[in-house]
């Protein structure tokens, strides 16, 4: 069934499958911890997160993901560790020359800007490296792969600095990178949404989603500014705590993102899908209709 494919894991996923999928009970509470996972990552979020997440960043991801023949939860983890990682390594090393007693710290950190500049694609495959690692079984990504494929898009790097690399991001983020990212959250609502409706078109559903996540990501300051503008009634640019709550709200974001695949999927039923994914998640429904029609304008 599946060309070339030893133990593969199948191009999308099999959703309300009897023989497969999780009991109503099991979902239940696959919601509850994901909600729980939600409001913490919410009370948590920092005004430096997010930097390295969107734009050129993501397309980069996508792009480097797509030619390595990737699964799609890899690009989106890769993203979300990358931006973790970038996030703590520019503050230490900020921190580091502002503690130095050199007068000519302004130089001193341009240098180091320039450093992490160059190193830019040398950790975006780390983070590749270990988001395959966490994804897949038959398609990760080693070292020596890596470093093959780099070379091959001009850029020079030895097989220490690869291992280097992913052991900086593994310790700089305390080992701690298995992050939930919003597919989690959108596949496990679609999943409750076709038990609860099979009527739903889960599968043209989850297709849709996945690309208008890519939108997201790809348009991500220009989609949240407008977001935080709906939802503050002011301009969130320089309110960078404010924008990161928002951002951090990934419930939010896969419940927005599946009724704006609904709209272009089949606008006849969409009105009950967000209807429906208000009732799963105890969103307001005005809220999913606010944010689903910004990455619809955004896509269109």
């Amino acid at each position: 069934m599946y060309k070339n494919r030893i133990f593969g894991t199948p191009p999308e996923p099999v959703f309300n499958m009897k023989s497969a999928c999780l009991p109503p009970e099991l979902l239940e509470e696959a919601l509850y911890v994901l909600a729980d996972e939600n409001e913490k990552n919410m009370d948590n979020a920092s005004g430096i997160q997010g930097f390295f997440k969107g734009g050129k960043t993501a397309e980069y991801v996508f792009l480097l993901c797509g030619e390595m023949g990737l699964p799609m939860e890899t690009r989106f983890l890769a993203i979300e560790i990358f931006d973790k990682f970038m996030a703590k390594h520019v503050c230490s090393l900020y921190d580091l020359i502002r503690s130095n007693s050199d007068t000519n710290q302004q130089k001193n950190w341009k240098e180091v800007e320039n450093r992490v500049k160059t190193q830019v694609p040398l950790r975006i495959m780390s983070c590749v490296q270990l988001a395959s690692k966490l994804t897949s079984h038959y398609k990760l990504v080693t070292p020596t792969k890596g470093q093959r494929f780099l070379n091959s898009i001009g850029h020079c790097y030895t097989l220490g600095s690869m291992v280097k690399s992913e052991l900086r991001i593994l310790k700089t983020l305390d080992y701690h990178i298995l992050i939930t990212t919003p597919l989690t959250f959108l596949e496990t609502i679609l999943e409750i949404l076709g038990h609860n409706d099979s009527r739903s078109q889960v599968k043209l559903l989850h297709d849709a989603s996945v690309k208008l996540l890519d939108i997201v990501y790809l348009k991500y300051e220009e989609i949240y500014s407008k977001l935080c503008m709906a939802a503050t009634g002011e301009t969130c640019i320089n309110d960078r705590q404010k924008l990161s709550v928002l951002a951090n709200d990934l419930m939010l974001l896969a419940v927005s993102v599946i009724g704006a695949a609904s709209f272009i999927v089949n606008q006849g039923t969409s009105d009950m899908v967000v209807e429906q994914l208000g009732r799963i998640t105890q969103i307001p429904v005005d809220d999913v209709l606010d944010f689903a029609t910004i990455i619809i304008e955004h896509t269109l």
